[in-house]
């Protein structure tokens, strides 16, 4: 019998947290589906691991909106492979599936035979920046038939603020290799090269420099408790367009040869295992996978008490909860931590076991594997 042919569209291939989830997933099902994956600009960085996985990647290069050149290519791509099946992934490649994408392959299929498009959605829009975003979701919704979503929270924000009816999505969340994780030992030589001594308390946050992820706040909080602990390192890990306002931010800090902005890595499991705790001040998500790999490595967490980071995040059993945009309640869950050894043991403990049994890739991969067969 052949395969179930699966078109996944979606911006590029950067090392970004949807990619990361697809790139762990795919492989799993290639049994039963061939994947294809079409990028709307470029390849990106994690596209050779991709292919090394069997997995066919081509990049259309869609310079923008007025791109006619652009969406013949899609077009033409999506004819090629001829998929029963085409998933996007994020606003872009969401409003082009359901803009220009639906409506041509509808107007070109056989009655009553429509491929179906299912935008998986991955984050809420919970900021007055992207206005424009959920404004879009509330005007093309009727656009859509079905649904996926990474979360219960995520699936919520769409039923309550955009008008999505709640049958028409379906919650598959992410998983994670948590085998993998275990397998993975402290590197001390990674520690010495990042000028980390062996008593340094390390924090971490894994999270690209956007506003709505809070570093300001976590900025803020280590500044103002730095003073009475010397011995503490912070890692910055990721890149973005609020990087040079929050190097500016620290410019004046007497911590801030304490910081440490460490860009995009591809060592991200190697630096939570050399990290002490992992905090991560967003102001909303879908379900993190930052969040949840940090668990996966064992480490006690510090997050917003939003919903989206309720589903992962039980406040003093696997983590510590506290409010958005509070820099004084970082500091305080970080004295509480810092001052308490056996707190940080229980609570990562807690939080690795948590995530392996609740969120194990194949359970994931299986729940995905069914719904693409049912369709």
């Amino acid at each position: 019998m052949p395969k179930k042919k699966i078109l996944h569209i979606i911006q590029s291939l950067g090392n970004g947290g949807c990619e990361n989830m697809l790139l762990r997933t795919l492989p799993l099902l290639a049994d039963e589906f061939e994947h294809r994956i079409v990028t709307l600009r470029e390849l990106g960085e994690l596209t050779p691991r991709f292919v090394e996985k069997g997995i066919c990647v081509t990049a259309i290069h869609h310079s923008g909106f007025f791109d006619i050149s652009g969406y013949r290519k899609l077009l033409a791509e999506t004819n090629r492979f001829n998929p029963e099946t085409i998933i996007t992934y994020l606003f872009h490649a969401d409003m082009i599936g359901r803009l220009f994408l639906q409506p041509t392959l509808s107007f070109r299929a056989k009655p009553r035979n429509p491929t179906p498009i299912i935008p998986f959605l991955r984050t809420t829009y919970n900021h007055p920046k992207y206005f424009i975003a959920r404004l879009f979701e509330k005007i093309t919704k009727r656009c859509v038939k079905q649904y996926l979503a990474n979360s219960e929270a995520v699936k919520d924000f769409y039923v309550k603020k955009i008008g999505v009816q709640p049958e028409k999505i379906t919650v598959i969340p992410s998983g994670v290799d948590t085998e993998y994780f275990d397998s993975i030992l402290p590197d001390p030589n990674l520690r010495a090269s990042l000028g980390v001594a062996p008593h340094d308390f390390v924090i971490i946050c894994v999270a690209n420099f956007h506003v709505n992820k809070g570093h300001q706040y976590l900025l803020e909080a280590f500044e103002s408790f730095f003073p009475k602990f010397h011995h503490i390192k912070l890692l910055l890990v990721g890149d973005g367009a609020e990087r040079k306002k929050l190097e500016k931010q620290i410019n004046s800090y007497q911590s801030k040869h304490a910081i440490l902005f460490l860009g995009r890595r591809t060592d991200v499991p190697q630096l939570l295992k050399i990290s002490d705790c992992f905090v991560f001040p967003t102001l909303f998500e879908g379900m993190s996978n930052a969040l949840m790999e940090a668990m996966a490595a064992g480490l006690p967490v510090i997050t917003t008490d939003i919903p989206e980071n309720r589903e992962l995040v039980s406040h003093k059993e696997s983590g510590v909860l506290i409010p958005p945009r509070n820099s004084e309640k970082i500091a305080d869950a970080l004295r509480l931590l810092i001052s308490d050894p056996i707190l940080c043991s229980t609570l990562g403990s807690s939080a690795k076991n948590f995530i392996e049994k609740q969120y194990s890739l194949v359970s994931s991969s299986k729940k995905f594997s069914h719904f693409l067969s049912s369709l």
